[in-house]
């Protein structure tokens, strides 16, 4: 792996400890229609779920197929309700047997438009894979008191919890199931869609973990699940704040996301989009842009609510035209978002963040492609997935961050990333993380072995070598993990 190029040599302090790692790497999963059962691609994404053997994996019930998230899709009338568990306990089933055990997140995200005041109701189609981006209508509740969505979440929560529910007209729906999750994370992206005030999130909040904490007093919570689409402070003072909160509920963690865009308003290339080649700068950028947030929003939480954790859980980047049916998405494009997620993980690691989560494991045309983790046609993992099983394989909570530079230890970074770790097992390994699409020649001596993924091993397991000399290669946009002698 040498190169006569000239070599940017890589600095570690190795002797002095920088931080300790607290940061755990996961994704989510969503309730996409190509995770139902009897899909091409169920067994081998559900497979490949398995096999990244990641903690605090969430389950998210989406909004945009609402047929397959939303247990109840009708307001109760008549003396009946229209309770029906049939399509989403599948995915439950699925997720949980996937997770063998280990620690998970719930999000039963999805509000039925129907406690809402809309001027009609949303008609669906009968498919229940089909996307409705109109689902998620209306910002006032039609129970103001909020008491008609929090017995909605109480019952789901009793449905997988406590082995079934009454229902409004006092019928015994049971489940005979006894989950555990080790969070429940109340709503997601409650800013955009509904566009609730803090205020009446925070009071949301309390009364769903109020009712869910009976169930369960061992379960932890999430709250807010903020877009950041545009970052409103309130949402943090005010939620942070236990004074605005029910003597006793509790403030485990706090949950934010951040997602890349190609779109700039000045556009270079046609249809609003930059071409390919000027991705990488814009994404690259934003992400540093969010990490100004991130320290903003620590600041907050450490002055009013220190024990909180944080969670952005989660992270990616979009491909232009995320809505396209056949979007047009680069080979190179899964690489460079694999490096992206590889830079956020190692930069949020730094600063202390609790859980990292990668999104999302399946999009598809016409649903956010850009997010996947695996080809939708297959079911095989992409790039961005084998970027993600590879920091999982070789980083861990508890994990000694030093000190790193290119050039010298305080020097700013230019054309790739890096920074040390010593493992809970007492070895030392450097990330590098390749921000372009050119091959870029390190200097770093001591090292013994790589492992990476880049642009040019598409959707395979990562690369291993052997090192021999000083100077190691990076492909593009190469996210490579260097194991010291």
């Amino acid at each position: 792996m040498t190169s006569p190029r000239s070599a940017q040599p890589v600095v570690v302090d190795w002797d002095t400890p920088a931080a300790t790692s607290r940061t755990e790497l996961t994704t989510h999963v969503w309730t996409a229609p190509p995770l139902r059962r009897g899909s091409p691609i169920h067994d081998k994404a559900f497979a490949a779920l398995r096999d990244l053997k990641a903690n605090h994996v969430r389950l998210l019930p989406w909004w945009s197929s609402p047929r397959l998230s939303v247990p109840e899709l009708d307001p109760p009338a008549d003396g009946r309700t229209s309770w029906d568990f049939g399509n989403l306990d599948p995915f439950v089933d699925d997720f949980l047997d996937s997770a063998q055990g280990r620690p998970v997140v719930a999000n039963f995200a999805t509000i039925p438009t129907w406690m809402f005041d809309t001027p009609e109701p949303v008609r669906l189609a009968d498919d229940p894979a089909a996307i409705h981006w109109n689902y998620e209508q209306g910002t006032e509740f039609r129970d103001p008191t909020l008491t008609e969505v929090a017995d909605h979440f109480e019952r789901i929560g009793r449905w997988y919890l406590d082995g079934g529910f009454t229902d409004q007209f006092g019928v015994r729906h049971e489940s005979g199931r006894r989950h555990r999750f080790d969070y429940w994370e109340v709503l997601c992206e409650p800013d955009i869609g509904h566009e609730l005030s803090p205020e009446v999130y925070t009071r949301l909040y309390d009364e769903v973990v109020r009712r869910l904490r009976r169930l369960d007093p061992d379960m932890k919570f999430v709250g807010l699940s903020l877009s950041l689409v545009e970052l409103n402070p309130e949402y943090f003072w005010h939620f942070l704040d236990p004074a605005n909160h029910e003597e006793g509920v509790p403030l485990d963690a706090i949950s934010y996301h951040f997602y890349g865009s190609p779109e700039l308003l000045n556009p270079l290339g046609p249809d609003g989009n930059l071409p390919f080649d000027h991705w990488r700068s814009s994404y690259f950028s934003q992400a540093d842009g969010f990490l100004r947030q991130v320290r903003l929003i620590d600041s907050i939480r450490r002055r009013l609510s220190p024990g909180t954790k944080t969670f952005i859980n989660e992270i990616g980047t979009f491909n232009p035209d995320v809505m396209n049916p056949e979007p047009d998405v680069p080979e190179q494009y899964w690489a460079l978002g694999g490096a992206v997620v590889a830079y956020l993980f190692s930069e949020l690691t730094r600063l202390g963040v609790d859980l990292v989560g990668v999104a999302e494991f399946v999009g598809y045309p016409g649903m956010v492609p850009g997010v996947s983790m695996l080809d939708w046609n297959t079911g095989e993992p992409n790039a961005r997935y084998q970027v993600v099983k590879l920091l999982l394989e070789h980083f861990d909570p508890g994990d000694t961050l030093h000190t790193t530079g290119i050039g010298g230890l305080w020097s700013p970074e230019s054309r790739f990333h890096a920074q040390a770790f010593t493992t809970t097992h007492g070895q030392r390994r450097v990330l590098l993380v390749n921000k372009y699409a050119e091959h870029v020649d390190v200097e770093l001596p001591g090292a013994a072995t790589t492992a990476h993924v880049d642009a040019g091993t598409g959707g395979a397991p990562a690369v291993t070598d052997t090192v021999s000399g000083d100077t190691i290669t990076l492909g593009p946009f190469a996210t490579m993990v260097v194991t010291m002698r």
